[in-house]
């Protein structure tokens, strides 16, 4: 079993699927906890996510999440289609207007079968590397798709 209470296990199960990983443990300032997983020609993490501060290593989420960095901010069509297509992500934009992709996964205590999980983090890579594509259409500053007004903020944190 996985679960956002075990980081250690995670890795493990991460790193037999035969991924590149490192781990970056919550820092002082309160930064999540998360794992970081290299494939294909990107980084996606897996952050610890849902943690109660008054007990340690608590946490009942573990979030997927991956991000293009854009010389101009993505379009709101963009990222409406990738929404309505991929029903197991959300697709967002950070404070710079990069769109940001994540899939939660609740474990909870109990955790969720590994394998449910690696067929998660699977799916999510090959989501992510299938919109690479969109994520960077039109990214110049004379595109009629590049969208210009404000972005939302980064509710997630990242960065």
């Amino acid at each position: 079993m996985v679960s956002a209470t075990n980081p250690a296990r995670v890795v493990k199960a991460v790193q037999e699927a035969g991924y590149d990983t490192e781990f970056f443990p919550r820092d002082e300032d309160g930064t999540a906890a998360y794992i970081q997983v290299k494939a294909y020609d990107g980084n996606s993490i897996v952050r610890f996510s849902d943690c109660d501060e008054a007990v340690p290593d608590y946490c009942e989420t573990l979030v997927l999440s991956t991000w293009w960095d854009r010389d101009t901010p993505i379009s709101d069509a963009a990222v409406a289609s990738a929404n309505l297509n991929n029903k197991y992500v959300s697709v967002y934009r950070d404070s710079d207007g990069d769109p940001v992709m994540q899939w939660a996964i609740l474990t909870r205590r109990e955790g969720v079968p590994t394998t449910v999980f690696l067929n998660a983090l699977q799916r999510f890579i090959t989501i992510a590397g299938d919109f690479r594509e969109t994520a960077f259409a039109d990214d110049d500053a004379d595109s009629p798709v590049a969208d210009v007004t404000k972005p939302a903020e980064n509710p997630a944190g990242l960065r």
